[in-house]
C-alpha cells in the first residue's frame, strides 16, 4: 500500500482554508511538514493569481485609452471644423469698357463739380399776388417783352410816406424773373430813399417784404443779410448757392450825396448745377448713328 503524498494533503488543506476562510488555522495533520515541499506550489499559485487580475485590468485600461482618444478627435472635430476656400471675386463690370472710358468713370474727382442750390419752388403766380399783398402792386406774372421765353412781374413805383419840400418821397419797386412759366430765379428790390424822413421806413418794409416771402416759400435768408439792408452797407454773399446782395450807390460815383439811400437788393437763385448737354452722355465710337 503506497503512503500518501505529503505535497498533496497540503494543496487540499490550503484550498480547504480559502475557500471556508480558515487559512490562518493549520490543521493538526499538516503540522511539522517541511515549507520548502509547499513553496514551489505557492509560487505557481501566486502568479497564476496575478495573471488573472493583472490581465483583465491591462485589457481595460486599453480599452479606456482607446475611447478616451476617439472622444478626444470627435471633440476637436466638432469645435475646429475645416475651413471653407474663399469664393472667387466677381468678374469686373468694366473690363468690356475701353480704358479712356473706364478712366473717366473711376476718376476720383468729378467731371462737372456742382454743389446743392436753394431754389425757388413755388408758383411764380402766387409770389406775384403775395407781393401784392404785402404793398407792391403789380399786373401778375406774364410773358417777359423783351426775353422770348422768359416770364416777369414788377410793380410800379410805391411811394412810402410823404413828399420833401425838397423832393419826392421814398419810392420802392420790385422786378421778378424766370426763365419759364413754372420758375422764378430772380428778384430785385430797389428803394430810393428822397425822403430821408421815411428812408428808414423804406428799409424796414423792405425787410418785411423778404421775411414774409421767407416763412411763406421757406426761404433761408441768412440774419446778416437782413442787418445788411437795415443799416444799410454793402454786402455780396452766397449762401447754398444763391446770391444775395445788398448795394447802396456810392456818391463819390454820381456826385449825388443822397445816392447812399438809393439801394439795389438782389435775390438770384440762378440755374441749377448738373445740367450737361445730351452729347455728353453719348458713347463716340466715331461712326454716326444710322438713319431709320
Amino acid at each position: 500500500m503506497s503512503r500518501p503524498n505529503p505535497v498533496s494533503a497540503a494543496r487540499r488543506a490550503q484550498t480547504r482554508r480559502r475557500i471556508w476562510g480558515d487559512e490562518a488555522v493549520a490543521e493538526p495533520a499538516l503540522q511539522g511538514i517541511n515549507d520548502s515541499a509547499v513553496k514551489p506550489a505557492r509560487h505557481r499559485r501566486d502568479v497564476r493569481a496575478a495573471l488573472l487580475i493583472g490581465l483583465p485590468l491591462a485589457f481595460l485600461m486599453v480599452v479606456a485609452g482607446l475611447l478616451a482618444g476617439s472622444m478626444t478627435d470627435w471633440r476637436f472635430g466638432l469645435a475646429s471644423p475645416p475651413a471653407d476656400a474663399p469664393p472667387p471675386p466677381p468678374p469686373d463690370p468694366l473690363a468690356a469698357l475701353p480704358e479712356q472710358l473706364k478712366a473717366r468713370l473711376t476718376a476720383p474727382a468729378p467731371e462737372v463739380p456742382a454743389i446743392l442750390k436753394l431754389s425757388f419752388s413755388g408758383s411764380p403766380h402766387d409770389l406775384c399776388v403775395e407781393l401784392a399783398i404785402l404793398g407792391l402792386p403789380n399786373k401778375g406774372w406774364h410773358p417777359d417783352p423783351y426775353h422770348v421765353g422768359h416770364w416777369q412781374c414788377s410793380s410800379e413805383l410805391v411811394e412810402i410816406g410823404p413828399s420833401t419840400v425838397d423832393g419826392g418821397p421814398t419810392t420802392m419797386f420790385f422786378l421778378l424773373r424766370g426763365r419759364d412759366e413754372a420758375t422764378a430765379d430772380h428778384l430785385r428790390l430797389k428803394l430810393n430813399g428822397a425822403n430821408i424822413d421815411t428812408f428808414g421806413t423804406g428799409r424796414k418794409m423792405m425787410v418785411d417784404v423778404l421775411q414774409a416771402l421767407s416763412r411763406r416759400y421757406a426761404w433761408a435768408i441768412p440774419g446778416r443779410f437782413l442787418d445788411a439792408i437795415a443799416t444799410p452797407q454793402r454786402l455780396e454773399m452766397t449762401d447754398r448757392g444763391v446770391r444775395l446782395s445788398v448795394a447802396p450807390e456810392d456818391p463819390n460815383l454820381t456826385g449825388d450825396p443822397s445816392a447812399n439811400r438809393r439801394i439795389n437788393v438782389i435775390v438770384d437763385f440762378g440755374e441749377p448745377d448738373l445740367i450737361r448737354p445730351a452729347r455728353g452722355f453719348e458713347h463716340n465710337d466715331g461712326r454716326k448713328p444710322a438713319r431709320r
